[in-house]
């Protein structure tokens, strides 16, 4: 039987959503091993002089603990 536990992360790029949900999963792979999904929980952007300047997204990420 395998056991999942769900880790929360923020992502961040000054670019795209996509490009920080990519940074935040190449980031938690460094430490975390076995990963077998994630799930956006929360898109969010800093506006500076009324331009986007930041890109956020909060994920829940899953891996099986060994």
């Amino acid at each position: 039987m395998a056991v999942v536990k769900i880790i929360e992360v923020l992502g961040t790029s000054p670019n795209s959503f996509d490009e920080a949900i990519k940074n935040a999963l190449a980031r938690t792979t460094k430490t975390v091993k076995n990963i077998t999904g994630l799930k956006v929980i929360g898109w969010n952007a800093e506006v500076k002089e009324g331009q986007i300047a930041e890109y956020k997204v909060n994920l829940k990420i899953a891996f099986i603990v060994e």
